[in-house]
């Protein structure tokens, strides 16, 4: 985002902090926060192409840079006992204006109703979906070094990081450890509709004993001339207080996504683990290998995907991270003549803090 633009963003959110601090005895006071991530990268390895999902793949072997990849700018208010209201701008590595500054994108705008039904929430705006949203990313953790395979792949579509509708979250039982999600949104994310479907959501989650996590996800968004999408995921993951440990699975059908009104059934599936390095307070260690089919209806051309990343977690103080890591994404030919694609391996020391 420019300068001038984020300053006028930031000046008007701390002006509505202000704001509700002043008026402290009769509301709870509104809180700016956010946080930003990126790196210093090299690229070890690979040719550049015009045209890619993957990260690296359009910088050529040895280019060097630093970046930011994301950054986000909330404000939280408690309106009152019953209603929350959050407001959050993003500038990110997709978002560049043609001048190459950043722009900045409308994220989240949502105000929600506590406890409208029994252990259950209600909320009306712009809202981060449940796809990978609400538990995956966050058992993940390390989004600052890479989206969840869900959200690499692209398999969330417009709609995956947030969407314009309304939503209905909250949990089975008093404990919470057995939860649940439904939404109803435009299916397009930040950008308006442009179609009479709509996109619906569904997620359910368990937490049977107090290491285990496991969830449940289906969407299902119809399309013009019967090209409709649907995607299942699963997720399952031990949590303790010296390891993480998780796997992620999807599975999507595109009907007639292809111009000769075929289908398409992508796959992906990612294992990952983190946790702090033994005899050490302020370092973690991650890992994580993912596998990826474009098209599991297709045997005989196209490429799999192998991602793998791994690195180190230095926090030197709470909310600030320095994470050396490598970043790689291997390619193996389907075709039996035997297509090859260049392995993009790039190493990076990536940032991130937390500002509250």
């Amino acid at each position: 985002m420019c300068a001038r633009k984020f300053r006028v963003t930031a000046t008007i959110l701390a002006g509505l902090a202000w704001a509700s601090s002043v008026r402290a005895q009769e509301k709870p006071a509104g809180k700016v926060w956010g946080y930003a991530f990126g790196d210093y990268f090299y690229k070890l390895h690979g040719t550049a192409v015009e045209v890619s999902p993957s990260q690296y793949s359009t910088v050529t072997k040895d280019f060097q840079a630093f970046q930011f990849r994301r950054l986000q700018l909330y404000y939280d208010h408690n309106l009152s006992e019953k209603f929350f209201a959050r407001f959050m701008m993003e500038a990110n590595d997709k978002t560049l204006q043609p001048d190459g500054k950043f722009g900045d994108i409308l994220k989240v705008a949502y105000v929600e109703w506590k406890n409208i039904i029994p252990r259950g929430n209600a909320a009306l705006g712009l809202y981060p979906a449940p796809t990978w949203s609400w538990l995956t990313e966050r058992v993940w953790n390390y989004r600052s070094v890479e989206k969840t395979v869900t959200d690499f792949r692209g398999l969330g579509g417009p709609g995956g990081a947030s969407d314009l509708g309304i939503v209905l979250r909250g949990n089975f039982d008093a404990g919470n450890r057995y939860g649940y999600g439904i939404m109803l949104g435009n299916g397009t994310g930040q950008k308006a509709e442009n179609n009479k479907y709509k996109k619906f959501y569904g997620a359910l989650s368990a937490k049977p004993v107090k290491t285990v996590i496991l969830e449940a996800y289906a969407d299902y968004e119809p399309g013009a001339a019967d090209k409709n999408i649907s995607t299942l995921k699963g997720f399952a993951a031990y949590q303790a207080s010296r390891l993480t440990a998780g796997v992620e699975a999807v599975y999507q059908t595109q009907e007639n996504a292809g111009p000769s009104s075929y289908d398409k059934t992508p796959f992906g599936i990612a294992f990952f683990a983190w946790g702090p390095v033994p005899s050490t307070e302020k370092l973690n260690a991650f890992v994580r290998f993912d596998f990826f089919n474009p098209n599991t209806l297709v045997m005989d051309s196209g490429f799999n995907e192998y991602f793998f990343a791994a690195g180190l977690d230095y926090m030197p103080v709470k909310n600030v991270h320095f994470m050396p890591n490598l970043w790689l994404n291997a390619f193996s030919g389907k075709s039996p003549v035997g297509l090859k694609k260049d392995t993009d391996v790039a190493l990076r020391l990536t940032f991130y803090y937390i500002y509250e």
